[in-house]
């Protein structure tokens, strides 16, 4: 059967459905894979000329799948509506579907909820038999007015038993300016997303994990692949694709494996692949052991998530996480020089009190320079325990509340909308960037220090004029950052983006 899988995302990382892909090649059937990363701008529909390029690419298919965040839904929805012409099954899949099962199977007869390999291999075998799929797990099929909601199959326990995630890119394309093209090795950019497991240990409020794991509550949801399978993966990749410098390990937190492991990986990964690679960490699993085998192994760049205060960590997100937790990770990382630090925080959360701002800004003084600060703004995503108490308190009224609509990167369109806390909020913004002692991004920090004094942030608290007026400036300097600065960087050839980005995060 001929299968197309088409990612909605807005990188083309999508391991989810390059497994699947891979799955379905290994048990006789044919895929193409179709990335259609549109720019940043996740609101942003496409064109009437990629929608048709798009169906003459799709036209010999016989199942045709769709993944989406919640981010991307609408462009998905707009997708799969385009695509009825071609009178085929098209099945929504992806993290969107299955938070939203009762969303997603008003745009689309058949819904695939959790993961996606042996539903999609079940769903394909059952189709090219001629046989109902009534009955298939997983799976929500709506005929007419009624919807069938199939039970949930078990999670995937041994994940070596998967094939690799398909990077045979001869029959793939991506969405390049408006335009569907072949997909080379140039659109990796030098680098690989890769996942060495699936699932979270945490159940953050925010996040779609706490659905997940709520959903799979009986099973265990953290399995990993086992380290040799890992290490045969990432040596297939670096020689299949010659350009490639490095490895973006985005398991929610790579350092929650065991010591045990972490040894295993350093021996191998230092001696066979020999590349640089990045992988995200936790405060609370970060130990001086794991740091020192993961930098000697070759980790260059560590991303760690604080989120919010201490007290919005524990009363609100659902993060068991204290401050003194993420000072001695902070002192931990800092003594390795050769690493380059980020942490990742959350700002514009309208349950949040100003002290609870201030308590971050003062949390963030105090960790060890030099680092880079990741501010992203608080999206509730459909679905998740946050989006349902705020829908429960009055804070989200219609879907454009939620900010879902909105980019992380849309800042003073987050604060205006939360209409909370706006000055503070902007302040927290703006220190986004390369901290030393000197300074927070751009900002000094004998100014950051002065803003934050109590009776200038009272009185910009009580009066908003000027914190709206040089909120639209940032606005203005967002808006061409990102549809100016940006395009013309996704432009350069990989070698000048590598020498650009450590020119822009050395610290």
């Amino acid at each position: 059967m001929k299968i197309t899988l088409i990612s909605t995302s807005t990188y083309p990382s999508d391991q989810g459905i390059r497994t699947i892909s891979s799955y379905l090649k290994k048990n006789g059937h044919k895929t193409r894979l179709i990335f259609l990363t549109a720019s940043e701008n996740y609101n942003k529909l496409y064109s009437r000329k990629v929608l048709r390029q798009l169906l003459e690419i799709c036209k010999d298919s016989k199942l045709i799948g769709i993944s989406a965040y919640a981010s991307t839904s609408k462009r998905a929805a707009q997708i799969i509506k385009y695509l009825r012409k071609l009178r085929v099954p098209i099945v929504y899949g992806g993290v969107h579907a299955t938070i939203s099962p009762g969303l997603c199977i008003k745009e689309a007869d058949i819904v695939c909820i959790g993961e996606g390999e042996e539903t999609a291999l079940e769903l394909a075998n059952t189709l090219e038999q001629n046989k109902t799929i009534r009955n298939i797990q997983n799976l929500w099929i709506r005929y007419g007015n009624e919807i069938v909601k199939n039970p949930l199959r078990p999670l995937i326990k041994k994940l070596d038993e998967l094939p690799y995630a398909d990077y045979e890119i001869e029959n793939h394309y991506i969405l390049e300016r408006n335009k569907i093209k072949k997909f080379k090795e140039k659109h990796l950019n030098g680098q690989i997303f890769f996942l060495t497991g699936r699932g979270c240990p945490y159940s953050c409020s925010y996040c779609s994990n706490a659905y997940f794991n709520k959903l799979y509550q009986r099973q265990k949801p953290v399995r990993w692949h086992s380290i040799s399978y890992i290490i045969k993966c990432i040596l297939y990749l670096k020689n299949k694709f010659p350009t490639l410098n490095c490895f973006d390990i985005r398991d929610d937190t790579f350092s929650f494996r065991p010591i045990k492991q972490i040894k295993e990986f350093n021996k191998k990964y230092k001696s066979k692949v020999k590349m640089r690679f990045k992988c995200l960490g936790d405060p609370k699993t970060i130990d001086k052991e794991k740091i020192k085998l993961l930098v000697d192994a070759g980790c260059t760049d560590i991303i760690i998530g604080i989120q919010g205060s201490e007290n919005v960590n524990l009363k609100i997100y659902n993060r068991n996480q204290t401050n003194k937790q993420v000072l001695k990770a902070a002192k931990i990382l800092n003594k390795h020089k050769k690493l380059t630090v980020m942490y990742d925080v959350i700002t514009c959360n309208p349950y949040e009190f100003s002290k609870d701002i201030l308590d971050m800004i003062n949390l963030l003084k105090k960790l060890p320079v030099p680092y880079y600060l990741s501010v992203n703004n608080l999206v509730f995503f459909t679905g998740s325990e946050l989006y349902e108490r705020g829908k429960q308190d009055g804070i989200i009224k219609t879907e454009k509340d939620s900010a879902a609509s909105l980019n992380y990167w849309d800042r003073w369109k987050h604060i205006k909308l939360k209409k909370r806390n706006e000055y503070l909020n902007l302040i927290l913004n703006l220190m986004r960037g390369v901290v030393t002692k000197k300074r927070f991004g751009l900002m000094p920090r004998f100014l950051l220090n002065l803003l934050i004094k109590e009776k200038i942030v009272n009185f910009n608290l009580k009066y908003k004029q000027l914190t709206y007026l040089f909120g639209s400036l940032v606005g203005l300097f967002d808006f061409i950052r990102e549809s100016i600065i940006k395009p013309v960087y996704r432009s350069f050839p990989v070698s000048l983006k590598i020498w650009y980005d450590k020119a822009r995060y050395r610290v």
